[in-house]
């Protein structure tokens, strides 16, 4: 009992109290002591008063200096461990504990921290941190080694020339972007944010996609050959034939000259198709200039619902649009936008007409850091075997279409900086997304 008294708390207390008494008795004595002229026995208790004192101001020092110590030791990345003052035990105690649970935790934050220093090291795309100022605040061992980047603004990086710096600072969040480097690299830019300490940061990854964009590269020269090589012989070889047969009747002046004019008016007609088709070519490599305006969602929608229903008529489609939330806005050009989504709209309706049950639904939705304007129908879906053969210019499945829709739309996409793609569908038909970086 004794010892519990007089340990921890209680007996720092205990012992400041008996000092206090101490040296309130010690002053009455030496006050009386000089009023008797008592000057021995006044400077005997002056003399014990200030070792009084001193224990006194030594007990409070050892305390404040152990708490100092711990406080200290809360913000230091190493724990030095106070003594123990006499009469204060628990205390101790307490903050060896504390110091204990706090070497732990800082412990298990070091490892996660140099877990994903080596996850990040480990990726082959170059990964900058920049803050609001355009200051890169960390680089992994890619951007270090492929960039030669480091802390600082990231137009002093040599690999970026100042308009690509620029351009990498400008884009939204969620954006993605091909850029070429000083060295003429080509490279894929993605952004993205998150908020830290110090206020917001972005996340830029820069990805070498050299040897897939030459992959992509030639599949879609090859596609574009075979288009554009079946187009031209489907009108090169009638007017090959019939000029041939021109040739022989105005061999034969016996040969009707009717059927030499008809002939050349086939010939005539063919060669415009092929004057037609390649001002289709023409216009789908000249994609506008995107201007972006603040638009909302229910403005867009209300307009592609007369829209479709212009385009439905009387046939029996169910149509149904929504766009979730009910304010959503967002940055594009409107003209472009709209333009997009009537040829997916378009594709849907006539994918399904003449169906029973057709039914095509348009949304607009927030999804995380972008838009996602969805078209889908219930209709026969795409070839299984190529679904994306759909983007290639001129490749069509419908009578009289041009093949340019999807292509156009996948363009304006890219201009936004989003992306247009087909989903499969369970319940079978067609899903077609258009996303773009949210406002």
């Amino acid at each position: 009992m004794a010892s519990r008294l007089f340990s921890g708390a209680a007996g720092f207390a205990l012992g400041a109290a008996l000092r206090a008494a101490a040296i309130s008795v010690l002053a009455f004595a030496i006050l009386a002591a000089l009023e008797r002229h008592l000057w021995a026995s006044a400077a005997v208790a002056g003399g014990v008063l200030g070792l009084v004192l001193l224990d006194l101001m030594r007990s409070v020092f050892a305390a404040d200096r152990t708490l100092a110590q711990f406080v200290e030791g809360l913000t230091a990345e190493g724990y030095e461990r106070p003594t123990t003052p006499v009469g204060l035990r628990a205390l101790g105690e307490a903050i060896g504990v504390a110091l204990d649970r706090l070497a732990h935790i800082r412990a298990e934050r070091q490892q996660r921290t140099d877990f994903l220093e080596a996850l990040a090291d480990t990726v082959s795309a170059a990964l900058l941190v920049v803050d609001d100022k355009g200051v890169v605040a960390a680089a992994n061992r890619a951007a270090r080694t492929s960039l030669r980047a480091g802390v600082g603004p990231i137009s002093a990086i040599p690999m970026l020339d100042p308009d690509t710096a620029q351009r990498l600072l400008a884009l939204p969040v969620g954006a993605r972007e091909i850029m070429r480097l000083a060295d003429k690299r080509v490279m894929l830019a993605t952004v993205s944010g998150f908020t830290a300490a110090g206020g917001a940061r972005r996340l830029i990854a820069l990805q070498s996609v050299a040897g897939d964009l030459d992959a992509v590269e030639l599949k879609a020269w090859q596609d574009l050959v075979r288009v554009l090589a079946h187009e031209m012989m489907n009108s090169l070889t009638p007017i090959c034939s019939l000029s041939e047969s021109i040739a022989a009747k105005l061999a034969d002046p016996a040969a009707p000259r009717a059927d030499v004019i008809d002939a050349a008016e086939v010939i005539s007609r063919r060669g415009h198709g092929l004057m037609t088709f390649v001002e289709r070519y023409r216009q789908l490599t000249d994609t506008p200039l995107v201007v972006k305006a603040r638009i909302t969602g229910a403005d867009l929608l209300r307009d592609l619902d007369r829209l479709a229903g212009a385009m439905i008529g009387a046939d029996p489609i169910a149509w149904s649009s929504a766009v979730q939330p009910a304010w959503l806005t967002l940055e594009a050009d409107p003209d472009l936008l709209e333009q997009a989504a009537i040829n997916l709209v378009k594709n849907a309706i006539d994918a399904v007409r003449g169906q029973p049950g057709a039914q095509v639904r348009l949304t607009l939705t927030l999804e995380e850091e972008q838009i996602a304007l969805s078209v889908a129908d219930n209709g026969p879906g795409l070839p299984t075997a190529d679904p994306e053969g759909v983007f290639v210019p001129f490749f069509t499945t419908k009578p009289g279409g041009s093949g340019i829709g999807l292509a156009l739309a996948r363009q304006i996409a890219l201009g936004h900086g989003g992306r247009l793609e087909h989903q499969a569908r369970s319940a079978g038909g067609a899903l077609f997304r258009l996303t773009l970086p949210a406002a």
